[in-house]
């Protein structure tokens, strides 16, 4: 009896260990196949980040440097506008000088003829 249950099991056990260790190596492969799809699904994803990153990059230069022109083109107007007050406010100034020493002059000269005018009535 012992060689019938001896023989029984390998009749009926061993196919069926033989199938589930089969299909396990199957499963193994299947995982691997997985595995390697999903390395070479996640390799692609990093490709199409480092892309877009990389062109990000690009656009934020670009636009900055656009602003910095910008920037630089407003500093050079209003350097230029702030040149101008300045030569306006020079100008200004040398046009107040002189009337300043224009009425200063004729002051003099008319304190000079007050002067005279004073010796003259003092004569009569």
């Amino acid at each position: 009896m012992a060689v019938d249950v001896k023989k029984t099991i390998q009749e009926l056990v061993v196919p069926e260990l033989r199938e589930i260790k089969a299909e396990m190596k199957n499963v193994q492969t299947e995982i691997k196949r997985l595995d390697e799809k999903i390395d070479l699904q996640g390799a692609r994803l990093e490709d199409k980040i480092d892309a877009q990153g990389a062109s990000l990059e690009d656009k934020i230069g670009a636009q900055g440097a656009k602003l910095e022109d910008k920037i630089d083109a407003q500093g050079a107007k209003l350097e230029g506008k702030i040149d101008s007050l300045h030569k306006e406010m020079r100008s200004e100034f040398r046009r107040l000088d002189e009337k300043i020493d224009l009425t200063l002059e004729f002051r003099e000269r008319l304190v000079k003829l007050e002067a005279k005018l004073s010796v003259y009535e003092s004569r009569n």
